[in-house]
């Protein structure tokens, strides 16, 4: 018979070996952990750099904007403060070489053939007078249509005046509204739906508010709402156009803007007793001829 044979096994090297073995890993874990851990700190740290970088672009870029808007009212309004200047100078230039009578002006043709002695003397002082100016005053006078011509290619005139009723014509010099208003807050609702009905105006609208022989209650209400209105009217448009406005004062002429042929054609009434909603108009006023009539101003507006 063979002789069995015994195996004997050493346990403690073996567990040794596998504790070894386990904290290996752990420690292993633990690295790739702290390892993630890291690089999400660093990315969050680079993301938030980028962030805040892209923040301050925003924000540089929305500053410089504001500034360029800011620059182009300014300039606007300088221009058109300077084109009224020169339509005043150009003005003041032709009233001084045709000092005439006015009824003399509007009949040149009779005084030549009429034999109107007074008249016909104060006509040829006033030509010798033109005369005299046109040389040293013509370059001005064409500069000044010049920039008048640019300043209609980029600039709408609106005019709210105050008429002695107590109500307000509002009219863009083609189309005209009446807004009845008892508060500032209805002469801003009002005159903001009326200007709905006007034509797309330019870039810049200048609102010009004039008063006849209105009361005072009234006139403080709508100069109050004016900057109300503006501010509606520039949301509105989204900031793509600027509005502003301009107190021409007291017109005992009453508006600039009147509607050649018949006044009433064109026209409508916000918040009347009869209709406090805008009349539609899907149309302008007609001459004779079958045109759109124009609307010249009767007198050059000048800021007071």
């Amino acid at each position: 018979m063979m002789a069995r044979r015994r195996l004997t096994f050493q346990l403690t090297p073996l567990l040794d070996l596998l504790l070894i073995v386990i904290f290996a890993q752990y420690m292993e874990v633990r690295q790739t952990a702290k390892t993630a851990q890291q690089q999400f700190d660093d990315q969050k740290t680079q993301l938030t750099e980028q962030f805040n970088q892209r923040r301050d672009e925003l924000e540089a870029q929305y500053a410089s904007q504001t500034g360029q808007l800011s620059a182009t009212r300014e300039r606007y309004s300088e221009n058109y403060k300077s084109i009224l200047k020169q339509h005043q100078q150009a003005g003041s230039a032709l009233a001084q070489a045709l000092n005439l009578p006015g009824a003399v002006m509007e009949q040149v043709l009779k005084l030549k053939t009429g034999g109107q002695g007074k008249d016909a003397a104060e006509l040829q002082n006033a030509a010798q007078q033109l005369r005299k100016l046109m040389p040293s005053r013509g370059q001005e006078l064409f500069r000044f249509m010049l920039r008048y011509d640019e300043m209609e290619k980029h600039v709408s005139i609106w005019e709210l005046h105050l008429q002695d009723n107590g109500q307000a014509q509002f009219s863009d010099g083609e189309r005209q509204r009446t807004v009845g208003f008892a508060s500032v807050e209805e002469f801003v609702s009002r005159a903001f739906a009326a200007s709905k009905a006007f034509a797309e105006p330019k870039p810049l609208v200048i609102i010009l508010l004039s008063h006849g022989d209105t009361q005072a209650g009234l006139r403080r209400r709508a100069t109050d709402g004016m900057p109300l209105l503006i501010e509606q009217l520039r949301r509105d448009a989204g900031n793509t156009r600027w509005f502003d406005y301009s107190l021409m004062g007291f017109r005992p002429g009453g508006a600039v803007f009147q509607p050649a042929g018949n006044p009433g054609v064109g026209g409508g009434s916000v918040g009347s007793a009869a209709n406090a909603a805008v009349v539609p108009q899907t149309e302008t006023a007609e001459s004779g001829s079958g045109q759109a009539s124009s609307v010249v101003p009767a007198t050059p507006p000048s800021p007071q």
